[in-house]
């Protein structure tokens, strides 16, 4: 902040000129020599409301402040003409030059009754008038120490009238380096904008959806316009053909593009909303106002100024309140953006100040502090882009991550087929061998036993049940992947059921979430087989109820089975078969066993590392 205030003060300084002398009652005395090389012509000039310079009536001058709008001081209706003077004394005789600015909207200027320079075509209605843009650069006779400086001014095309910036006089070289100067900062700070908004569209074609370049890039190409439209307004000289009418509705236009093409900028740069209703009504006002300017004369067009400052500041209100939003959820771009936001209002108010001829004695600074803020911009659009690449980056590798999960799917699919085809060989094909032994052990025509009967139904039932059993054991682990505790219920309640044993199946959310992120399809593939075989010898010994729990903590897995039991040795009810244990030891897994008083219980822990990220 302190750094914005220190610039805002440099602008101040090289914008604003010392206006001592200045003009009092009509007379601007220069002591015969000038304190600086350049000098305002500020103060008290004499104004005659509705003369030409041939039909003076000194008894009805006024004193007002230059600048001025004769809507201001003294108040009188845009239209029609009069005739500002100033009496310089003590000129020193040095070659003089006199920088003489826009004017609504037709002038002629006089010295010592010779007229110098004149834009467009002065009379005293609007059939004979001819508004035109000129900024001149004229030389002074200065044989004489005293010098008559009267301007014409006729305006019947603007709805304000008079000369709405200073006057400057210098010598020769002085005010002709004031002029060139002028147009060089001009086309320097038109250039900026123009290759900073001719970048950040070519980023926008590159990123394509990205819609923050696209509209910073067309606020900028747009604001390359200002400084040749304002300031010494050299597109004007570089086009003289175009009419002043169309100059009025280029400039008009190019202000009313700017604020749009700005908040839109801000707003999707930091928010993903859909449009509000003021963004909306935005669009439209500036779309209808748009439409005035194209169809519509200056003397009407040209007060849309006020109802767009009114649009302004609530467009101000509502960015501030979205940046603040977002500095409090700790995005530190929107910090930047928010410092340099008030820096750019406070430019923005200075200039409409200046243009209504509130503040004299300064230059337009919109440009330059749009420059300055434009900067401040591109740097927090390079963090946006940094951000995009990041953002990028954790995508491709997610995309990279998703197809190694995938290949691992693949492979785990594969050895599940595998498994399923060994089943069947191991399981149903022993069952048909068994059952095509007995059939072939029938003889023609013999009578069967009953005893014959049940042995055939049950061995059609095995083969029935052994190859539904492999069926279901591939639909676990296909729902495994998707809910790895749901798959896992799922296969020992449906085969708890399948004996009439009850089972209690216990876990909780935090479990079932967390084991689900793990990416380690060979711990869950272990967990799963230590899991069937166990309740494999469970139904085989148990009786009753079976308990089952589930639950994960910051270190690892912990399983607890409880069972009542058939057998008294505890030897001939334990955890059972070898595999088992080196699945447990493959994992680094802690388990104890227990087998008294009819009742078993198993309890391991497998440990998860890193489970804590």
């Amino acid at each position: 902040m302190k750094y914005l205030i220190a610039i805002l003060f440099i602008l101040f300084d090289t914008n604003c000129y010392d206006t001592n002398p200045v003009a009092i009652k009509g007379i601007i005395d220069f002591n015969g020599n000038f304190t600086q090389s350049i000098i305002s012509l500020n103060g008290e000039w004499e104004f005659y409301h509705n003369q030409r310079i041939d039909q003076i009536e000194p008894n009805s001058k006024f004193y007002v402040q230059m600048p001025s709008l004769w809507n201001n001081d003294p108040g009188f209706v845009g239209d029609g003409y009069g005739v500002y003077q100033l009496k310089m004394i003590n000129v020193p005789k040095v070659p003089l030059a006199l920088h003489i600015p826009e004017m609504y909207s037709s002038y002629n200027v006089y010295a010592n009754e010779r007229l110098i320079a004149k834009s467009g075509l002065v009379g005293n209605s609007k059939e004979a008038t001819i508004p035109s843009f000129d900024r001149n650069v004229v030389g002074l006779q200065t044989e004489n120490q005293e010098i008559r400086l009267s301007i014409e001014v006729a305006n019947f095309h603007f709805p304000r009238g008079g000369i709405p910036s200073s006057l400057r006089i210098g010598e020769y070289s002085a005010i002709k380096a004031y002029r060139e100067k002028g147009i060089a900062e001009s086309v320097f700070l038109s250039g900026a904008a123009f290759m900073l908004g001719l970048y950040h569209l070519i980023a926008y074609l590159i990123f394509r959806k990205d819609k923050p370049f696209l509209f910073f890039g067309i606020f900028c190409l747009n604001l390359s316009l200002r400084p040749l439209l304002i300031n010494e307004q050299y597109l004007v000289e570089i086009f003289p053909s175009i009419s002043w009418i169309y100059w009025q509705k280029i400039e008009f236009l190019n202000f009313l593009a700017l604020l749009p093409f700005f908040y839109h900028f801000i707003r999707v740069s930091y928010t993903k909303e859909p449009q509000s209703i003021f963004s909306k009504s935005l669009n439209v006002i500036f779309i209808s106002l748009a439409i005035l300017v194209v169809f519509s004369d200056p003397i009407i067009f040209a007060n849309i100024p006020v109802p767009v400052y009114l649009l302004i500041g609530a467009a101000v209100f509502d960015l501030t309140r979205l940046l603040i939003k977002q500095i409090k959820l700790g995005d530190k771009g929107a910090k930047v953006v928010f410092l340099f936001f008030i820096f750019l209002a406070i430019i923005v108010l200075i200039e409409i100040l200046i243009e209504r001829n509130i503040l004299r004695g300064f230059h337009f600074i919109e440009v330059p502090g749009f420059i300055i803020f434009l900067i401040s911009q591109a740097y927090v659009l390079s963090l946006h882009t940094e951000k995009l690449r990041v953002e990028k980056n954790q995508a491709d590798l997610e995309i990279l991550n998703e197809r190694r999960r995938n290949l691992r799917l693949e492979l785990s699919f594969s050895t599940e087929r595998e498994r399923i085809l060994s089943d069947l060989h191991d399981h149903l094909g022993a069952k048909l061998t068994d059952l095509s032994i007995r059939i072939e052990y029938l003889k023609p025509n013999q009578t069967l036993t009953e005893a014959d009967i049940d042995f055939l139904k049950m061995d059609v039932k095995n083969c029935f049940q052994s190859f539904r059993d492999t069926i279901y054991d591939n639909d676990d682990f296909r729902i495994m992947t998707e809910d790895f505790m749901y798959g896992l219920q799922l296969n020992l309640t449906r085969r708890y059921a399948r004996t009439k044993r009850e089972l209690r199946f216990e876990t909780n959310e935090h479990t079932r979430i967390q084991l689900q992120k793990i990416d380690n399809e060979e711990l869950k593939r272990n967990l799963y087989a230590i899991t069937v075989e166990i309740a494999t010898n469970d139904l085989k010994y148990g009786s009753n109820a079976t308990y089952w729990n589930f639950d994960l903590d910051e270190n690892g897995l912990n399983v607890k089975m409880d069972v009542d039991s058939n057998f008294k040795n505890s030897g001939e009810f334990s955890i059972g078969t070898r595999s088992i244990q080196r699945r447990l030891e493959s994992l680094n897994a802690r388990w104890t066993e227990n087998n008294e008083n009819n009742h078993y219980t198993i309890h391991f822990f497998i440990p998860i590392p890193n489970l804590r990220n």
